[in-house]
């Protein structure tokens, strides 16, 4: 059996552990490592958040990553250049371009706009092809979005500090205290109303049916009536009575003749008065008239008579 050294599993270790962090470290970058690939160059005026291992489309399909990005710090005129990973088999046609595209949310990407303008010639690997760059919806945001949002910030100071001012003042407190007050007492009127209707409003209703329930019996009793005959019952009654005014009116019958007999009336009149004349004597000499003695006449009496 054959003896492994210490020495030389710690170095086995190693390498291992440095082939996985390369080929994980690769892997994370979107490159793959044993596929292949073709080196090409793009300079660009800036990057606007291109990474390394950004990814490379053609016609929106992946086929290479970004190498690197180099920038020449020589010449700040020179751009920032862009290697590009890309599959061996791609071949790329004389008059395409790389455009740089910026995300809406951050981030850009760099994809290949094929255009042939010379049949049958290619870029070769190492070749820098000419880059385009398209701001994309960003560009737009800048341009129109950004300038309002700065116009804008300034009104929204002044009515942030507006809204402090306003939070901050004591009659605000005060009315926000009548606020809950108010819905306090809201709260407990409702509940009022809610046991008034849960309570007072069915005995209420039945006492309205029970007003309707006699009504109808009214309405019933009062519908049985017979009306015509009454009518001409009343009719009859004031006829007579009307019969009757002007028979005394006109002096017929006793009563007719007590009431337009002037004669009668003095007559009455007359022995009222006597009547009378004979009361006031009979109270002043009742002798005349009455001879009523417990005792018997006197001897005077006698005589006089």
């Amino acid at each position: 059996m054959i003896k492994i050294s210490k020495e030389f599993q710690i170095g086995a270790l190693v390498i291992a552990t440095v082939a996985v962090l390369f080929f994980g470290v690769n892997y994370l970058k979107g490159v793959n490592v044993f596929n292949p690939s073709n080196y090409y160059y793009a300079k660009f005026d800036r990057v606007n958040g291109l990474l390394e291992s950004s990814s490379v489309t053609v016609q929106g399909v992946k086929l290479g990553v970004v190498k690197s990005i180099n920038y020449n710090f020589n010449n700040v005129n020179d751009g920032v250049v862009v290697v590009l990973s890309v599959d061996d088999e791609l071949r790329i046609p004389v008059g395409s371009s790389a455009v740089l595209t910026s995300g809406l949310l951050g981030g850009a990407d760099v994809s290949i706009s094929m255009k042939q303008t010379a049949p049958g010639q290619f870029y070769k690997p190492g070749d820098t092809i000419p880059a385009i760059m398209d701001e994309g919806p960003m560009s737009a945001v800048q341009a129109e979005i950004m300038p309002r949002i700065q116009s804008i910030i300034p009104q929204l100071d002044s009515l942030i500090l507006s809204l402090r001012m306003i939070t901050e003042d004591n009659s605000i407190q005060k009315t926000l205290g009548n606020i809950n007050r108010l819905t306090a007492n809201l709260e407990h009127a409702s509940v009022s109303l809610n046991t008034m209707m849960s309570k007072d409003v069915p005995l209420i209703l039945g006492n309205v049916n029970t007003i309707t329930t006699d009504f109808s019996k009214v309405s019933t009793n009062l519908s049985r009536i017979d009306f015509a005959s009454t009518m001409g019952k009343m009719d009859a009654t004031l006829s007579n009575l009307q019969t009757i005014t002007n028979k005394v009116n006109s002096g017929e019958g006793t009563v007719g003749l007590l009431l337009n007999d002037r004669t009668l009336y003095d007559n009455l009149a007359n022995t009222a008065g006597s009547a009378n004349t004979l009361l006031v004597d009979l109270k002043a000499n009742p002798r005349r008239y009455v001879h009523f003695s417990m005792f018997g006449k006197s001897d005077k009496e006698t005589k006089k008579d």
